[in-house]
């Protein structure tokens, strides 16, 4: 899993809480460095922030899932406005508003993951 996520601070908050979860997980701090990531070790889940310096998650959403259609993203937002057309309708992308419980967004990718099994 790929944590792409440029506040240090909640990268790591979400890193610990999903390491605990039992997740193998990777921080990143924008969309550069998580595609560099992703070529060298394909994510089976992403919790991505859409404004990020460098690459913001509008462009890495869609350059990820050139790579891989059935790849679950979580969006992470503090900026209810942002979700906008980004993955509108797709069953694999889930947006939140910051700030999210980390035990939360646990669940909630536990749950994405659950329905991509089944």
């Amino acid at each position: 899993m790929i944590i792409v996520e440029d506040e240090a601070l909640v990268g790591m908050m979400f890193e610990a809480a999903l390491s605990q979860a039992g997740y193998r997980v990777s921080l990143t701090r924008d969309g550069v460095e998580a595609l560099a990531l992703d070529a060298l070790d394909p994510a089976d889940a992403v919790v991505t922030d859409l404004r990020m310096p460098r690459m913001d998650g509008r462009t890495l959403i869609p350059r990820l899932r050139e790579r891989n259609a059935a790849l679950p993203i979580l969006v992470v937002t503090g900026y209810q406005g942002d979700a906008g057309p980004v993955g509108l309708g797709d069953p694999l992308i889930r947006f939140f508003t910051k700030p999210i419980s980390p035990r939360i967004l646990a669940q909630k990718l536990d749950e994405m993951l659950d329905r991509r099994v089944a």
